[in-house]
């Protein structure tokens, strides 16, 4: 009988979330199966070490353990089948922990799961220092687990130089991951900026080269990678303009929005530019990972299926009521 493991996403955006999951199993463990509900995924994994590598990297996961047992109900008698056959897998904990996702159950309804559960294994539903049985509610779905994993994880290292507008180290380690580069891979970010992308990326153990066209923003990128005792070179040039051959991934965030010069170049035309230097410079089985104003979002699907590429997948942000973003995950033809 197949072992199951849960995954716990963040619910910020569960799309993003789930495709990180499912990329991250593409690279650890591509037999692997994956089921998802709201905010939760079910993965049976064929490779025994498949979730340590998915917990060391992944962005967007709260929690990973092992699945004792699940299931789908649809009335109240299963309900209390399940409570019934969790007693018996519950033995060695003193208390159960129940969690909600999505808060689709009613108020009572939660309530009276948690006092079958408490009624039906014996076990309270209240702290205590050991392990709890950890009970999981997603939708129609109930499972109980035993968790391995929550993450506690703090940034390797320390911008000395930033601005406003860089994205955040778990966004930038979002993007790396959707690119799918394999330990020891070359990265390469065309738009550097303050340098987050490639410092996440040096943090988690691949290969960057950061370029960007301003030398102010260079000065204080190479700051940065100096603090920090990073042995990357950053690259003073027009990412339009110039020539990578064979990097495993890009992975960027073009400037665009408020705070975020162009140097007098739209938006399509920039992204038009990019693009094209980018699916000459990615090998062939890798991909490129970039963001775009939602507004954009036409031009740049035509300029990707003119450019040779294809969009493998998109994925939507809302930043604040004038920004949203689109992360495109692209891949040559």
């Amino acid at each position: 009988m197949p072992v199951f493991f849960y995954y716990i996403l963040s619910g910020e955006n569960e799309d993003i979330s789930e495709s990180e999951l499912k990329t991250l199993l593409e690279i650890y463990d591509e037999n692997s199966t994956c089921s998802c509900s709201p905010m939760i995924c079910l993965v049976s994994h064929v490779k025994d070490d498949a979730w340590v590598r998915v917990a060391r990297r992944a962005a967007n996961i709260r929690e990973i353990g092992v699945v004792l047992h699940h299931r789908v109900v649809s009335d109240w008698s299963e309900v209390e089948d399940f409570a019934e056959e969790t007693r018996s897998r519950g033995e060695g904990f003193e208390w159960i922990h129940v969690t909600q996702l999505k808060n689709l159950w009613g108020e009572v309804e939660f309530h009276r799961l948690i006092e079958t559960l408490e009624k039906k294994t014996g076990l309270e539903a209240r702290f205590k220092r050991s392990p709890p049985l950890r009970v999981i509610v997603s939708g129609n779905t109930i499972i109980s687990g035993k968790t391995l994993f929550k993450p506690r994880r703090k940034m390797g290292y320390l911008k000395v130089f930033d601005r406003s507008i860089a994205i955040t180290p778990r966004l930038a380690r979002t993007l790396i991951n959707l690119s799918a580069i394999r330990e020891g891979g070359v990265l390469l970010d065309p738009f550097v900026g303050t340098g987050t992308i490639i410092l996440e990326a040096r943090s988690m153990g691949f290969i960057g080269i950061g370029v960007d066209i301003d030398w102010s923003i260079i000065q204080g990128f190479n700051r940065n990678l100096v603090y920090n005792r990073i042995p990357s070179i950053p690259v003073l040039s027009d990412s339009s303009k110039a020539s990578f051959l064979n990097v495993d991934s890009i992975v960027t965030d073009p400037p665009y929005g408020r705070g975020a010069s162009t140097r007098g170049v739209e938006v399509k035309g920039l992204v038009e530019a990019f693009l094209n230097r980018a699916l000459d410079s990615v090998n062939r089985s890798g991909r490129i990972v970039f963001m775009t104003p939602v507004e954009v979002e036409e031009d740049v699907d035509d300029i990707i299926a003119s450019s040779g590429g294809y969009v493998k997948s998109k994925h939507y942000m809302y930043v604040h009521s004038s920004l949203g973003r689109i992360i495109y995950v692209v891949a040559p033809v």
